[in-house]
């Protein structure tokens, strides 16, 4: 049997770069996990194997993903125990690996087989990169920029501009507006806004952002086309009709932004609370974390510890009204969003759903109350505002917000201790 070429694409050492098992090792599974995972160390480190045995580690991999994928969604995201989202991602890892190796061993491959080997890999390791989060972050993120160095093949954006279209108008309150601020000292904003737990639109703090001059959707495909992102597909997450789906961010964008403006609501895509900026370094470079956070942060290593989030998506599209336990920036770039925030002392008036995983989302539409279910809704006192490009709005932590987009738009959410 002809032994294959190692590597010709990711071509590095396995044992010092990518696969140290000594991770997975100290957690506890099934026999048969150990003793597959360790057949996949010794084929894959053997720079003979044959396409026999290339094939039967595939199939190994194949068995290890489905499994831990079943355990992954056993239970609720934030309570599975971390090894099953490793044992995805070294299984994932091995792989990318096998693939890459069986692609070297079948000959000679067109340009466009070459490609569609390449935007396999990459899927692989989002998909990587989805389930395992930050414990794998680094061999991942190196996967594929390998693979895009070797290749900077040109999306087709159908040969022409995608124009966002004008936000729609909004009547707002006069007596009930947001505070603006254009950018206040760190001083009279902690001493006006965070000790008051008092929300504030903030301009002329994001003029220094490279997104601000170049990001558009043109620009987002070119960056980020063919990666994998999670896309939630209804109105809002509350809807029965709700769901997640797995997409590159082209076909997102062909599917839900390069459509009609009269859309219904179960039709809307939304990438939404996305940790993008980790997936795709490279947009990271973009944006800056606001300043106010490195003054009162309560966390030495902030830059490793803050949540930061994409949110992408039509016009329409909703987060409905809700609490975060810790404080945010969310920090508009493209299109305009229309906010509405309660203090939280207001908690029992809001109506939060009951049990542990919605309880800090409210049941009311606060556009369109229904008086009679939700009588202490009715009268209550409330801030609401236009949050416009180059515009961030400081949202308290426990403070009640609302959000609806009034155009397509692109915000950065930074949530800090």
């Amino acid at each position: 049997m002809e032994s294959l070429t190692r590597l010709p694409i990711l071509n590095f050492n396995l044992k010092e770069d990518l696969i140290d098992l000594s991770r997975i090792q100290k957690h506890q599974f099934p026999d048969f996990v150990f003793k597959n995972l360790n057949f996949l160390n010794l084929c894959l480190n053997n720079a003979q194997s044959n396409l026999n045995v290339i094939n039967k580690a595939l199939y190994v991999c194949d068995i290890l993903i489905d499994y831990s994928w079943e355990m992954l969604n056993t239970n609720i995201w934030i309570f599975v125990e971390e090894k099953w989202r490793l044992l995805y991602a070294f299984t994932t890892l091995f792989k990318i690996i096998s693939l890459d190796m069986q692609f070297a061993g079948t000959g000679s491959h067109t340009d466009q087989l070459i490609d569609q080997h390449k935007q396999n890999i990459v899927k692989l390791a989002d998909l990587g990169l989805l389930m395992s989060g930050p414990l794998m972050e680094r061999e991942f993120n190196n996967i594929i920029k390998i693979v895009e160095n070797i290749s900077k093949k040109e999306l087709d954006l159908k040969k022409r501009r995608i124009e966002v279209e004008q936000p729609i108008k909004i009547n707002l309150n006069e007596d009930f507006l947001i505070k603006y601020e254009k950018s206040p000292s760190v001083e009279r904003f902690r001493d006006e806004y965070f000790y008051k737990e008092m929300p504030v639109i903030i301009d002329d703090q994001m003029q220094h952002w490279p997104a601000l001059k170049t990001w558009s959707v043109e620009y987002i495909l070119e960056k980020a086309g063919n990666r994998t992102v999670p896309i939630e597909i209804g109105s809002k997450y509350t809807d029965t009709n709700w769901s997640q789906k797995l997409m590159s961010v082209k076909d997102f964008v062909d599917k839900f932004i390069l459509i009609d403006k009269e859309v219904s609501a179960e039709n809307k895509g939304y990438l939404a609370q996305h940790p993008l900026f980790n997936q795709i370094p490279e947009l990271k470079e973009d944006i800056y974390i606001p300043e106010y956070c490195y003054y009162l942060s309560k966390d030495d290593e902030l830059e490793s510890s803050i949540d930061i989030n994409a949110w992408f998506g039509p016009g329409g599209t909703i987060s409905p009204l809700h609490y975060d336990p810790k404080p945010n920036f969310l920090c508009q770039v493209i299109g305009e969003k229309y906010v509405r925030l309660y203090e939280h002392k207001y908690s029992n008036c809001l109506y939060p759903n009951e049990g542990n995983i919605l309880k800090n989302t409210s049941q009311i539409d606060v556009e369109h109350l229904d008086e009679s279910k939700f009588p202490l809704a009715k009268n209550l006192p409330y801030w609401e505002g236009v949050l416009k490009p180059g515009q961030m709005l400081y949202i308290p932590a426990k403070c009640w917000h609302y959000i609806r987009s009034l155009s397509l738009s692109f915000s950065v959410s930074f949530w800090w201790n």
